[in-house]
């Protein structure tokens, strides 16, 4: 799933987070109360700490993706501020009649002049050129490598430990 779709990633970790849980909670109350760690034990252990592991991925991700890089918020709200202060009262009175604007719809405004900056920084053609998400998006394709790699090692040393 793409860095920006957040509600479709989110629900699927925390599904398969309560899943993997439901699943490990279910094979313990089957198994006999024993001091010692079982192969189950370690097995869902890992298979949890893998889905917590990418939950913490994609929060880490997601904050890199939206935060926006100081020279982005210099440009932003101190120049057009003091060199341009009627851009905001501008936009502010579209929305807010004849009257001054009110506390959300600046706050709305000032959502929407950083994400044109945002999208201004952007090239034309498509590509990020803005740090923080340019990294954001590295992170997220090694991870995609990564993880499912780091689990076929796990996999590996698990059978041939416990079949060996």
């Amino acid at each position: 799933m793409d860095v920006d779709s957040v509600p479709g990633r989110t629900t699927l970790g925390v599904t398969t987070l309560l899943a993997v849980s439901s699943q490990s909670s279910g094979i313990q109350s089957g198994l006999p109360q024993v001091s010692y760690v079982k192969a189950i034990d370690v097995w869902m252990g890992t298979c949890t700490a893998f889905v917590f592991c990418a939950l913490l991925e994609f929060t880490f991700v997601n904050y890199m993706w939206r935060k926006l890089s100081p020279d982005i918020l210099k440009r932003t709200f101190v120049p057009e501020a003091a060199s341009n202060g009627d851009a905001l009262s501008k936009e502010a009175a579209v929305g807010a009649g004849p009257g001054a604007a009110h506390e959300g719809q600046q706050e709305a405004i000032a959502v929407t002049v950083v994400r044109k900056v945002i999208i201004a920084e952007n090239d034309p053609t498509g590509r990020i050129t803005n740090r923080n998400m340019l990294m954001a998006r590295q992170i997220d394709e090694y991870s995609r490598l990564c993880f499912p790699l780091a689990f076929a090692v796990f996999n590996v040393a698990y059978w041939y430990y416990y079949l060996a």
